[in-house]
């Protein structure tokens, strides 16, 4: 239930993001776009929901690497974001301290 939370939790955030407008988004088809990350990355689909009418997909490789995809209903995909060092671990939140002055 946890994980579906906290995957509920970034399909939102992802969906919320706006990119500038000098950004270049890298887009294709959903099945080009897969093999090109499995190929380049080794990253493979490992989560995914609904934002609206869209379909937004984790994929992430044994080495860390990993990608955010979007998939409009015409089967196109665009890279939203991507990094490296992704775990598999809930992150804890920090405890902020209240000042008393």
């Amino acid at each position: 239930m946890r994980k579906a939370i906290l995957s509920s939790a970034l399909v939102v955030a992802v969906a919320s993001l706006t990119l500038p407008a000098q950004a270049q988004m890298i887009c294709g088809l959903r099945d080009d776009m897969g093999k090109m990350l499995d190929q380049r990355f080794s990253e493979q689909p490992k989560a995914a929901g609904l934002a609206g009418d869209r379909i937004v997909e984790l994929l992430v490789s044994e080495n860390g690497s990993w990608t955010i995809l979007i998939t409009s209903p015409d089967g196109r995909s665009c890279v939203v974001t991507g990094g490296e060092d992704w775990i598999e671990k809930p992150i804890q939140p920090t405890k902020v301290s209240k000042d008393t002055t």
